[in-house]
């Protein structure tokens, strides 16, 4: 029972992430059927411009012959990053893209850029002005065809990429649920709070990179700081996590990189705001603590590989983390190269590897949940009596002796005990099967009465008692004339072949009356023994 238990825990998280993943496929799939071809006779080729002139402020304007295209050219599409667009036919502004952010930054941000024509246009020039000397020289590639075509293919072959983005975020935001619910019960470490944190980050951050975030997102401004941001506060998780993760225990360096990383976020955002140098102008310095973050975790795992410090979760960072850090050079190389979306490959790595981390995290928590369960299995077994149900005996002395060192704390404690009476002559008349019927009889009906209200233990072959903590209002006489009702209706209505006779006793802690919690126990014995004596009397 407890490995199905386990099981269903296990499942239900991979039937989860399934789910995502079936959902994002079949999204993308109606996505890609709904909008492919929808143009008919949709020709989109780059086309370059005629002549290319510098102009005194550092802009470029670009100047595009338009006489070879027909009606079926409905637009010239173009990315720009951190460039400002204005676009004139016949010294007619028909197009620009240069709303920038006032305090939040200079940059107008990055965007696909549309810019429509017709027929009868002859020529149209665009002007370019970078934000930036650093993106002064960024090579621009210029597409003519149908709008809405070209914003179809842009969008089509950007949605793999976006759900994948998308796919990392969920996925954080199910190990911020999944922590918060089991984190108590299961003891979690932080661990799975950090690789939360890491893959939120990175994911929102790829999220904003992807085409379809450009061309979606209506806010250029947050859409351009979104990415820094999320760059910046990756780096400590990242640390924090592969750190305690993989348990590198290398804290001064552990302690170098999060500290220079909380103090280079604190100066580039006071450099960005105050127009020094803004976020894209020091993108090199947070890559760069990006690579030595990298380094730190490579190194980290080639030093335990070096002492044979093997295991699981070193096998699997070993594999994941290689592939991550080459697809990281591979995207940072390429994000220098070309405009547009540059994370081709680093994103589908990222959520493979976060998912292979939190199922083995969250597998090895189920693990130490079901060796709890167990553990507590073992011990409620070694303290259940077997025949009855109920505590045994040692539960009991466990008990009296956590109640002893109790002192004289115990005001309002109550002991109840109970003693079967004719034991002996039921086990030498019928037969000792039904002597243990006989005490599993009176077993339930204590339980059933004084249960409700206290732990109930057999502490002898025919003895049992029941401890009810302080601060329960009961009426004690109202509870034995209920179980003494209960003796008679099971004798006038039971099947057996015997007669039931219970004798039972309480008492009430009276730091007057006891000095310990033994002392209210012999009370409560000698009440019971009161009432054995009444029942004998009433019997003859």
């Amino acid at each position: 029972m407890a490995q199905e238990n386990k099981g269903k825990k296990i499942g239900l998280l991979g039937k989860i992430n399934i789910a995502i993943v079936v959902a994002a496929a079949i999204v993308l799939a109606l996505c890609y059927f709904t909008t492919t071809n929808s143009v008919d006779n949709v020709i989109t080729e780059e086309i370059e411009p005629y002549s290319v002139a510098l102009l005194s402020d550092g802009s470029k304007e670009y100047f595009f012959k338009l006489v070879d295209y027909d009606y079926h050219y409905s637009g010239i599409a173009f990315y720009t990053a951190h460039q400002e667009v204005t676009a004139y036919n016949m010294g007619r502004e028909i197009y620009s893209f240069n709303k920038t952010g006032g305090f939040w930054t200079s940059s107008p941000g990055s965007t696909y850029n549309f810019v429509e024509i017709n027929e009868k246009m002859v020529q149209i020039a665009v002007i370019i002005k970078p934000s930036y000397d650093i993106v002064a020289d960024q090579k621009l590639t210029f597409y003519i065809g149908s709008s809405y075509g070209m914003y179809d293919d842009i969008m089509t072959a950007s949605m793999p990429r976006f759900f994948a983005s998308m796919l990392v975020v969920f996925l954080s935001i199910l190990l911020f649920i999944y922590y918060a619910v089991m984190h108590e019960k299961q003891n979690l470490s932080r661990d799975l709070l950090y690789l939360g944190y890491f893959s939120f980050f990175c994911g929102v951050w790829s999220i904003n990179e992807t085409d379809v975030s450009s061309l979606i997102m209506n806010n250029k401004i947050v859409d351009s700081l979104i990415p820094y941001f999320c760059l910046m506060l990756a780096v400590p998780s990242m640390i924090m996590f592969f750190d305690s993760y993989l348990e590198i225990k290398a804290a001064i360096f552990h302690k170098i990189i999060i500290g220079y990383s909380v103090v280079q976020t604190v100066v580039l955002s006071v450099l960005h705001f105050t127009k020094i140098a803004e976020y894209r102008e020091t993108l090199v310095f947070t890559q760069v603590l990006l690579m030595v973050a990298a380094v730190y975790l490579i190194t980290g795992m080639v030093g335990q590989i070096i002492r044979r410090n093997f295991s699981r979760r070193l096998e699997i960072c070993a594999a994941g983390l290689s592939l991550f850090v080459f697809a990281l050079f591979v995207d940072v190389a390429q994000y220098y190269r070309a405009l547009g979306d540059a994370d081709k490959v680093g994103r589908y790595v990222f959520l493979i590897f976060v998912f292979m981390l939190a199922w083995d995290m969250i597998k090895e928590a189920n693990e130490i949940l079901e060796k709890g369960r167990r553990a507590k299995q073992l011990e409620l077994f070694a303290l259940t009596d077997s025949m009855t149900g109920l505590y045994n005996r040692n539960a009991f002395e466990r008990q009296t002796k956590v109640e002893a060192e109790k002192g004289g704390s115990l005001e309002g404690l109550v002991a109840v005990v109970a003693d079967a009476n004719g034991l002996k002559h039921c086990n030498d008349t019928y037969g000792h099967e039904a002597g243990d019927e006989y005490i599993s009889i009176v077993a339930e009906l204590f339980n059933s009465v004084y249960g409700k209200y206290g732990n109930c233990y057999r502490t002898g072959g025919d003895e049992f008692c029941c401890i009810i903590p302080a601060g329960r209002h009961i009426n004690m006489e109202r509870l034995k004339k209920l179980f003494m009702a209960k003796v008679y209706t099971a004798n006038l209505e039971g099947d057996h072949v015997f007669d039931i006779g219970v004798a039972v006793g309480d008492a009430k802690y009276d730091a007057k009356l006891d000095r310990d919690f033994r002392a209210l126990l012999k009370r409560a014995d000698a009440h019971m023994y009161e009432n054995k004596r009444e029942l004998k009397a009433a019997i003859s």
